[in-house]
């Protein structure tokens, strides 16, 4: 049953876009002719994928660094500090099991000057807060923190889990050799995180190269084109442009990108356990 699924749900339709990719297929023009790899050599000359590419990786990057250290860090905290408090860790968790589309929905409204508790708060002081969906900058910064909230509990719940299977034997020792907390934490459990560093630095990388929902609701693609991240552009060119054939391209080398960094990421993770 379970190679079933997998096959229906995920190699079929797999098989299917990598098919349409090699078309010329159009929602307004549905017919089907093959014409090879018109669509990836086009890919190549087309601006707008160029610059999805660097929004995507601008999200994704800045995404991942923010998760992996927010993430961390309250792992750290929860487990060293307030180890006892096991409410605490269900209380961070709640960010995670809210739906992306209610997230963004709820970063929308903290975002918008005109609704956000945020702006009302400093507007008694006088001091005005710029509206950061309307600025290239800003739109990108605001889909970072809304994804960061959302997603740095899936890191802390993965580092908690490898900070528990470090032996505390070594926290001891190092103690009485003279070592202070700090000193422990860089020089032996960093270190001893590294490779559930990696893992979970993969794991949010290909989840931020579907950043969507939150593009979607919050600045639609905008402000001009600076929110148009690859899955985006590749929705707008399948249901917008009706290209179906080249959305499909897109989608494909979204696909192709993401097994390459896994692949180069795991042998990394391999290498370092393996020492």
């Amino acid at each position: 049953p379970a190679v079933f699924a997998v096959g229906l749900f995920a190699i079929l339709p797999l098989v299917g876009m990598l098919a349409l990719s090699f078309t010329d297929f159009h929602l307004v023009k549905p017919w089907d002719r093959e014409i090879g790899l018109q669509n990836f050599e086009r890919l190549i000359n087309d601006r707008r994928f160029i610059n999805s590419i660097y929004v995507m990786m601008m999200l994704s990057v800045f995404g991942v660094i923010f998760q992996v250290a927010m993430g961390t860090l309250v792992a750290v905290g929860l487990e060293k500090i307030v180890p006892r408090w096991r409410l605490m860790r269900g209380v961070f968790v709640v960010p995670f099991v809210v739906p992306a589309i209610a997230v963004a929905l709820i970063w929308l409204s903290l975002f918008t000057p005109t609704l956000s508790p945020i702006n009302a708060f400093f507007d008694l002081f006088g001091i005005t807060v710029p509206a950061m969906l309307t600025s290239q900058n800003g739109a990108i910064a605001a889909i970072v923190i809304a994804d960061t909230w959302a997603s740095y509990p899936f890191v802390m719940l993965l580092i908690l889990a490898a900070l528990q299977g470090i032996s505390t034997d070594l926290d001891e020792a190092a103690a009485i050799d003279g070592a202070t907390k700090i000193q422990v934490f860089f020089r032996i459990t960093l270190p001893l995180l590294l490779p559930a560093l990696l893992m979970v630095s993969l794991f949010r990388f290909i989840e931020t190269l579907k950043h969507f929902p939150l593009i979607f609701v919050m600045t639609n693609g905008g402000p001009g084109r600076s929110t148009q991240a690859t899955n985006y552009y590749a929705f707008i060119q399948t249901f917008q442009s009706s290209n179906v054939s080249y959305g499909a391209a897109i989608a494909v080398f979204l696909f192709l990108f993401a097994a390459v960094i896994s692949f180069y990421v795991a042998r990394s993770n391999a290498r370092i356990s393996d020492a």
